[in-house]
């Protein structure tokens, strides 16, 4: 699968922000205490090319993302 710059920047700077964080109620990435300037569909795409993970840790609420070891890599 071929990553366009934008999932490219969405990885870099995931990494940048501690490699993991949290979706708010409008799907939006909260993360080292920043917003991430991207879409969902961006981190739809790095998950289905399995650079990050979605989990939910409690089991209720929002759920969470974080870099896989293939992302980290990348």
């Amino acid at each position: 699968m071929t990553l366009t710059k934008s999932a490219k920047a969405a990885l870099d700077w995931l990494g940048k922000h501690n490699g993991d964080g949290l979706f708010d109620r409008h799907g939006v990435v909260l993360a080292g205490g920043e917003t991430a300037p991207f879409m969902r569909m961006t981190w739809n795409q790095l998950r289905d090319a399995g650079l990050v993970e979605f989990y939910n840790p409690t089991g209720k609420g929002r759920g969470r993302l974080r870099l896989t070891d293939a992302g980290r890599a990348a």
